[in-house]
């Protein structure tokens, strides 16, 4: 006698079965659905390939005509002998034309090509057509005019595309000719059996169209539609629109999903083990989700970090004008009232205590320039410029300024150059310069007897010049355990309580940075007791315009008569400048913050303004910002100890002239004040 099967027995495999038919119930329609969407994306795709082709294939055509009216300029009208011929061409190469016109400045129709079948075209007068309007706006924008759809006189219908040539300083007329983009689409459209093409001008003219497109028998997720504007001063647009061509385009994926269903209510019967693998399913999911929160919470960690260090760099940053401002403002007092005391009346020896404090003052100032260089190189702010100049010039130059030092010292600078050396380049001059003064002042520090020589030789290829220089001392030469690390940051020769010379272990270490940022390189080998020889190796594009040179026989410019205006909140500052510019006759008055400079601008006439940026009240910017809103044409030179690029960027954009860093010297003043007194008189 057989068991019948308890009730309980059939309720899991009911349930499991019920379970996976409504499964399956579900994933089929889910199916159908992703089917329709990996539809429509397929018709987006296609139609966002296709659309461009089309859009390319208008854009190449107007080109054939925008070409010929460069030729034709470019030759001044010399080309338009060859005006037919040319035209001639393009309807050979484009069957997109139907026909390539002269349209005079007067819009009479002058020339038609092809001839045949276009006789009612010759001599007709446009300017009385209702696309005049237009084609006069064009003229005056020299831009390309595409027309609407439109009728033609001789029969038809085409785009009139005019294209306005200029020559000999007028305008002579435009090159019009009447396209018609049939041709050209159902080449690019040949492999599209499967979908309907439809395109519009921008007053819903439909002027192409392919496999009878039906828009409005197909559902807007099917139908891409992308628009292209062809004249960019009317803002006209042609419409792109790619459909399927069968309207029952969904009957095989309908039938492929009822296949699914057939087949799954089948195997249905047979799934109840799937539980198992649904089980192990959600375990993995779980798995991963928890992976996946655990990566948030790393990422949120990592975010937080990132800002940590952003606070961190800008912080740094802050520091860094902050010093420089709060470092190089006394020392601007300090060399100025150096400078101010040097040029009165005053007994020998103390004019040599001044020379003293000269010297201590620009060394520290020096170290302070070495600490803000590193700084822009190590963020990466360091900027080049691209000057024009001779580095042997150059070279000679620096070597110049430096020869008095090493007379005193009783040594020589000996300069080797060949006669090749007479190349104009493009590079940064003053990081050049930088580079080979580093080099020279440590040199001579470290010289006591016999001399430096230095070779120069230049040599062009490929319109680029590799500039060698050596640079050789008979100094007290650098030891071998401190030759790999001579370029390092703060690394000296001679260290601890009884070093004998003098130095920050900086210059080197910026030397070789700069170099390195120039694509450059830089060797050492050296001897002790024997002395140093530095290479360098550097490559510069070559520059074919020379420098400008100043006159060294003009006559120095007059200063007297003219008026500036100092606006700074330190009064030590204000004494020293206006001493300054009273011994160059020139008259000055002062203000302390910027809402007073704005005053006294607006009240009074000034030939330049001085402008710190760091002050009370209103800060050097802002000041310039308002004072730029009434007076565009007076000279505004900012004037600050904070020598960050940031800084300079702010004051070139808030309207400053220019931007110089404190200190200033006498000297330097006095050279750079003629520049911009000269341009107000």
């Amino acid at each position: 006698m057989l068991l019948k099967p308890s009730q309980k027995e059939f309720v899991l495999p009911i349930a499991v079965f019920g379970v996976f038919i409504l499964m399956i119930f579900i994933l089929g329609n889910n199916s159908l659905e992703t089917q329709k969407a990996t539809f429509a994306n397929e018709i987006r795709t296609t139609g966002k390939l296709r659309a461009q082709e089309f859009f390319s294939s208008v854009e190449h055509n107007i080109k054939s005509l925008e070409n010929l009216k460069q030729r034709i300029e470019m030759t001044n009208g010399s080309y338009f002998q060859y005006w037919e011929r040319d035209a001639k061409l393009i309807l050979e190469q484009h069957p997109s034309f139907k026909f390539v016109e002269w349209v005079d400045s007067l819009m009479i129709i002058r020339v038609v090509t092809p001839l045949e079948g276009n006789e009612a075209a010759i001599g007709l007068d446009l300017s009385q057509h209702p696309r005049n309007i237009e084609w006069r706006r064009h003229v005056k924008d020299f831009s390309t005019n595409v027309s609407s759809w439109t009728a033609l006189y001789q029969g038809g219908s085409a785009f009139l595309v005019d294209v306005p040539v200029f020559f000999e300083g007028k305008f002579h007329g435009t090159i019009t000719a009447g396209m018609d983009f049939t041709n050209p689409f159902n080449e690019l459209a040949a492999s599209l059996d499967t979908y309907a093409i439809e395109m519009k001008d921008e007053n819903g003219t439909v002027f192409y169209s392919k496999n009878n497109p039906q828009s409005k028998a197909i559902a807007d997720e099917f139908i891409f539609t992308s628009s292209f504007e062809v004249d960019n001063l009317d803002h006209q647009k042609w419409t792109f629109s790619l459909m399927p061509a069968d309207l029952d385009f969904m009957a095989e994926r309908k039938e492929s999903t009822l296949t699914f269903f057939v087949f799954g209510i089948l195997v249905s019967v047979l799934t109840s083990s799937l539980i198992y693998f649904y089980q192990s399913s959600r375990k993995k999911n779980r798995r991963l989700s928890h992976a996946n929160n655990k990566l948030k919470e790393l990422n949120k960690t990592l975010e937080k970090e990132r800002r940590k260090a952003e606070k961190s760099s800008l912080a740094k940053t802050e520091f860094i004008s902050n010093m420089s401002h709060e470092i190089r403002t006394p020392l601007n007092a300090i060399i100025g009232f150096i400078e101010v005391l040097r040029l009165s009346d005053i007994q020998c020896d103390i004019q040599e205590y001044l020379s003293l404090m000269d010297i201590s003052s620009r060394k520290l100032l020096l170290l302070v320039n070495d600490i803000l260089e590193i700084d822009k190189i190590e963020s990466g702010k360091s900027t080049f410029r691209k000057d024009v100049f001779s580095p042997h010039q150059e070279l000679k130059n620096i070597i110049s300024i430096y020869r008095p030092t090493a007379d005193e010292k009783g040594l020589s600078i000996v300069l080797d150059a060949s006669s090749k050396c007479n190349h104009e380049v493009i590079g940064d001059v003053g990081k050049f310069g930088q580079i080979i003064t580093n080099i020279l002042r440590n040199s001579l520090k470290f010289t006591e007897h016999g001399g430096i020589e230095i070779a120069c030789n230049e040599s062009v290829e490929n319109n680029s010049m590799a500039l060698n220089i050596t640079i050789k001392d008979s100094g007290i030469g650098i030891p071998k355990n401190k030759l790999k690390t001579i370029f390092d940051r703060f690394t000296q020769i001679d260290t601890g309580k009884s070093k004998r010379h003098e130095g920050s272990g900086l210059g080197l270490y910026i030397t070789c940075k700069l170099v390195e940022m120039l694509g450059g390189k830089i060797t050492v080998e050296s001897e002790e007791g024997t002395g140093t020889e530095f290479h360098i190796s550097l490559l510069f594009p070559l520059s074919d315009t020379k420098p400008e040179r100043g006159n060294k026989n003009s006559e120095p410019l007059l200063l007297e008569g003219y008026k500036v205006l100092i606006v700074d909140d330190n009064r030590v500052n204000v004494i020293v400048l206006k001493n300054t510019l009273e011994k160059l006759g020139v008259y000055s008055d002062s203000v302390t913050n910027g809402r007073e400079a704005v005053q006294a601008v607006r009240k009074n006439f000034y030939d330049l303004v001085f402008m710190d940026v760091h002050m009370p009240d209103m800060d050097g910017f802002k000041a310039t910002k308002k004072i730029r809103k009434f007076n565009k044409e007076i000279a505004i030179i900012g004037l600050s100890a904070d020598v960050t690029k940031e800084a300079i960027d702010e004051a070139k954009g808030a309207g400053m002239n220019d931007y110089l860093t404190k200190p200033i010297s006498f000297s330097k003043l006095r050279s750079y004040l003629p520049v911009f007194l000269a341009k107000v008189s």
